[in-house]
């Protein structure tokens, strides 16, 4: 990274009531500007984040070649693309990660409104949302900013705290099967129709019981890339779950931007 910028990472201690829902509390913030550090690649993790910058947001690059400023407070939903981000100037933000099971408790919309997308907090929570945005920018100091919105989130959760046990119990099982167990089955498993799993889906998660498993295939191959050691490319892809190595690159292609031999060097990526 080429910059005399110090950054400074934190991961913060999780509420014991938000600890089925929010899979971590982090903040990142530098003491100047991040020239030239280059843009990191994001790519599809089966959670929902949610970002409030309290100095100069990043901007976003998708993966269908637009561009655009992040707002100061955002939720980025369920992603089935990769995302590229780059400091815009002085970093600092808090941020919140969801895991697929819990977002929905925190939020008034179906979260396929949410899917795939970089969403300002003004279009789900109005002027409460502005207060937020306002009263994080102006905290004291980084304790401050993570109290409030530990808050916030408490107070989300006990207005919108409803759940859905079919999605739960379809998460655990798409997870339980690394993302290789068909609709019908998962449908029949919980006790619906396929329809209705995929409508439920579609509003608590963002996106339904067939895509979500693709990405969690798809997760579940980068841990297995990560420690395949001398393994072919072909064994590690139907291990996973993907007919061939043509399908297996067809994939990283459509969901990283690059093969699985070209993610393995790529400097900058995060999951």
């Amino acid at each position: 990274m080429a910059t005399n910028a110090t950054i400074r990472v934190r991961e913060y201690p999780v509420h014991p009531r938000l600890q089925p829902y929010v899979k971590c509390l982090w903040s990142l913030e530098s003491d100047g500007p991040i020239p030239g550090s280059g843009r990191e690649r994001i790519l599809p993790d089966s959670c929902v984040e949610l970002v409030f910058h309290f100095h100069d947001p990043y901007r976003s690059y998708f993966a269908d070649g637009g561009t655009a400023v992040q707002p100061r407070g955002f939720v980025v939903g369920q992603m089935d693309r990769f995302l590229e981000i780059e400091p815009a100037g002085r970093a600092g933000f808090v941020a919140v990660r969801f895991f697929a099971r819990g977002a929905y408790l925190f939020f008034h919309r179906p979260l396929r409104e949410v899917a795939a997308g970089v969403v300002d907090v003004e279009d789900l929570w109005g002027r409460k949302a502005r207060e937020w945005t306002e009263r994080i920018t102006l905290a004291k100091d980084m304790p401050a900013r993570v109290g409030f919105v530990e808050r916030a989130l408490l107070e989300l959760l006990s207005r919108n705290g409803r759940t859905e046990p079919a999605v739960d119990r379809a998460l655990e099982l798409i997870q339980a099967s690394k993302g290789q167990l068909r609709v019908r089955a998962l449908a029949a498993d919980v006790g619906v129709s396929c329809r209705h799993l995929t409508r439920l889906f579609q509003r608590t998660v963002g996106l339904g019981p067939k895509e979500f498993g693709r990405i969690t295939r798809f997760l579940n191959a980068l841990e297995v890339l990560g420690r395949a050691g001398r393994r072919s490319l072909a064994d590690v892809a139907l291990d996973c779950g993907y007919f061939d190595q043509a399908h297996f690159n067809h994939e990283f292609r459509d969901l990283a931007g690059m093969s699985p031999s070209e993610l393995s060097t790529f400097p900058n990526v995060s999951y």
